[in-house]
């Protein structure tokens, strides 16, 4: 999915959700970052089985941080991809993003042993396309 920006900007932003509250945090960091460069900011969530509709309580979730980020000024997108970290580097790419906004996993080690990281992964992947990643705690 390719987003249409307007001509002569120079800052994008991308910011990736968890359907969790605790992300309202990074939809107002990429609102922030966007108006600190004078950029647009666009929220992403990577839905790696096709049903969005499976839970309801992180379907609602999900609106609410959407309603958020376009109520700031930003677009919102829903990805499918088995991996997420792959799904957002080419998201990332084919939308010229120049800034990508996460939150700090809250899986313990033995998670992220088990079922992998996206942090690193997705760094690793847009650093060659000098992609700043901001992890915020």
């Amino acid at each position: 999915m390719v987003l249409s920006y307007e001509p002569g900007v120079k800052s994008r932003i991308m910011v990736c959700v968890t359907p969790q509250k605790s992300c309202q945090r990074l939809v107002e960091r990429g609102a922030e970052r966007a108006k600190e460069t004078n950029g647009e900011f666009c929220v992403v969530y990577v839905n790696k089985n096709n049903d969005i509709y499976k839970d309801l309580k992180e379907h609602k979730i999900l609106v609410e941080l959407f309603e958020m980020a376009q109520k700031l000024g930003g677009r919102v997108s829903i990805l499918v991809g088995r991996k997420i970290s792959d799904t957002l580097a080419e998201f990332a790419d084919e939308n010229d993003i120049t800034e990508i906004i996460v939150g700090k996993s809250l899986r313990s080690a033995f998670e992220v042993l088990l079922h992998g990281d996206v942090i690193n992964p997705l760094i690793k992947r847009v650093e060659e396309k000098n992609i700043i990643v901001e992890v915020i705690e």
